[in-house]
């Protein structure tokens, strides 16, 4: 399990930001900016995952898009909790979601064929 995913993928980075927020809507996640590459990506709610731990739903993760010279864009998703709350099997489960999250944005921007490096 990882704490953060890195690719490099083409295209603008609005359209980096699109193709990534389609990606996760389907999966329950929710996306807001603090600009065009800062942003969270979150599903659940912290006060359910306070007062349930574990049998809660909450996973937040960062999300830094970084627009490169050669016209790409380093797509960097990392850990915005720890998953505390839940005891050692919170923090398992929000690394794992993780896990399932690179897998899906990398395989949207695969179907894209916006993929450069993974």
């Amino acid at each position: 399990m990882t704490d953060s995913v890195k690719l490099q993928v083409s295209g603008p980075v609005d359209q980096v930001r699109a193709t990534l927020e389609q990606a996760l809507q389907p999966e329950g996640f929710r996306a807001t900016w603090e600009n065009a590459e800062d942003g969270l990506i979150e599903k659940g709610t912290r006060t359910k995952a306070l007062l349930l731990g574990v049998f809660a739903t909450h996973y937040k993760y960062r999300v830094l898009l970084h627009q490169q010279s050669d016209g790409t864009v380093i797509v960097d998703i990392g850990l915005a909790n720890t998953g505390l709350s839940g005891g050692a099997a919170g923090v398992a489960k929000v690394r794992k979601k993780l896990d399932h999250v690179g897998r899906v944005v990398t395989g949207a921007f695969q179907s894209a064929g916006g993929l450069v490096n993974a």
